[in-house]
């Protein structure tokens, strides 16, 4: 079992190592999604089609997620602050090799390499979230961090949007690169926490992992964020393509400025923890799901760019909600020592999610276009709900901690 280790940080206390985790995790997450509004870009950089260009964020959102279950239990084992600067770093070598190569082939590789290290920032702060947290405040910084990173995908979308119109895609990422290290620099602030009495790692570590996905009382959790993340991201991603189609046509740069409306439901996620505490996890939950169905209903019908909007807005805001309420239910049902693993592990089957989405539906995409994609984005939301719901009947929120 770890010791217990001291807060992370210097002379700032826990609102100031909360405030950089909350930036590092916004700008890492920012470089996974980067490539969401800049297929048109990217296909004629390299002389492919747009729908082949989508694989760029296919791959690189694979490799993000996967990188959870690698990392993930390795942030109850080291220093959250050594994990986050070595993710940074390689992100940042990742990106620059992605801003000057003419291959499309080296680019996905760069893209992949990049992803899986950018997962190295949310696995180490998610963990640190519970230890600095307060007593009794746990919900909303778990909400501060997930606030962080839904704004880092809204940022990537938007950010390299705007910067690729202005200065080319290389010159983008170049950029990218830029904020990367300035990201490590800044991680230097955070206490080095490392525990005091270390498990070994080996394989076991990993056998552990898996038992808590299929844990019985942690698997409801897990499949409530896995349907929402496909039905959320798998809108989110198509959306990109339907705003290239009339009667928007839309170019990438004005698809980037689109997206931060969704930064306006940005105060959603620290607010749902608050609510958690008055009205219980369950309740603030099944409320994050109703709003994404709304925005979905949105964005299906939107034909005006104030309607397309309202949807991201709506959208955005319903994860916001939805999120911290199932983070508090998951940690109410593992022991301390393990939560940043079970974070991890929630994390990536969310993440993984919408890579399968992004993957799945591009036949759906193919036969039936938006309003296919969306029906089955709306089917897999309102699975999430029915899931969510039926985990009000599990009674002891600390029958997992030994899984």
């Amino acid at each position: 079992m770890n010791a217990q280790v001291s807060l992370p940080t210097r002379s700032t206390g826990a609102l100031g190592a909360a405030a950089i985790a909350c930036l590092t995790t916004c700008i890492a997450v920012a470089s996974v999604y980067a490539t969401q509004a800049v297929f048109g870009d990217i296909a004629a950089r390299f002389g492919v089609s747009i729908t082949d260009a989508r694989l760029s964020f296919s791959i690189g959102s694979i490799a993000y997620a996967l990188a959870f279950f690698v990392l993930g239990p390795l942030s109850d084992l080291f220093s959250a602050r050594r994990l986050a600067i070595c993710g940074l770093c390689v992100a940042a070598a990742a990106t620059v090799a992605g801003a000057i190569t003419g291959s499309y082939a080296v680019f996905l590789v760069a893209i992949g390499v990049q992803g899986a290290a950018a997962a190295a920032v949310p696995v180490a702060m998610f963990a640190l979230m519970p230890r600095i947290a307060p007593k009794n405040q746990i919900g909303t910084y778990f909400g501060l961090i997930i606030a962080s990173s839904v704004v880092g995908i809204t940022l990537g979308r938007a950010g390299m949007g705007l910067l690729s119109a202005s200065l080319g895609l290389a010159g983008a990422w170049g950029t990218l690169a830029v904020a990367l290290l300035a990201m490590g620099v800044l991680a230097l602030a955070l206490r080095d926490d490392s525990v005091g009495v270390r498990r070994q790692i080996g394989w076991s570590v990993y056998a552990d992992s898996l038992r808590m996905i299929v844990s019985p009382d942690l698997l409801r959790p897990f499949a409530t964020g896995f349907l929402l993340f496909f039905g959320y991201l798998g809108t989110v991603t198509f959306l990109t393509l339907r705003l290239h189609e009339p009667p928007f046509q839309f170019d990438s740069a004005t698809i980037g400025s689109i997206s931060l409306l969704g930064l306006g439901s940005v105060l959603g996620a620290p607010v749902s923890g608050r609510l958690v505490g008055r009205y219980g996890s369950l309740a603030v939950a099944v409320s994050g799901l109703a709003i994404v169905l709304t925005a979905i209903g949105v964005l299906v019908w939107a034909t005006s760019l104030p309607a397309v909007g309202l949807g991201l807005f709506l959208i955005f805001l319903g994860v916001f909600v939805c999120q911290p309420a199932v983070f508090v239910r998951i940690a109410e049902r593992v022991a301390p020592q393990r939560r940043g693993s079970a974070s991890s592990l929630y994390l990536l089957t969310c993440l993984g999610a919408g890579s399968l989405a992004s993957a799945v539906l591009g036949p759906v995409w193919a036969r039936a276009g938006w309003t296919g994609v969306t029906t089955v984005c709306v089917a897999a939301v309102l699975t999430s709900l029915v899931v969510l719901i039926s985990d009000a009947t599990v009674r002891s929120p600390r029958a997992a901690q030994g899984a």
